[in-house]
């Protein structure tokens, strides 16, 4: 069983950067899709899905348990 460990505010900080930085990117992507800018659009939406799921890193990592061996 894996200890809980307390979060640092730079690690909620840096959490809250990714999860609106992914939403304005997930959303800037979306209006270049809409303004026939496609690939751009995708890229930039990847992106932000990206950072978005990187705002819960420490989840997916306590989701999929510590798989360091």
């Amino acid at each position: 069983m894996m200890a809980r460990r307390k979060r640092s505010v730079g690690e909620l900080i840096s959490s809250l950067v990714f999860f609106f930085a992914g939403l304005w990117l997930m959303n800037e992507g979306k209006s270049l899709f809409f303004l026939d800018e496609i690939f751009k659009g995708i890229i930039v939406f990847i992106g932000g899905a990206l950072s978005f799921a990187a705002a819960f890193r420490f989840k997916i990592q306590k989701l999929f348990g510590d798989r360091s061996d």
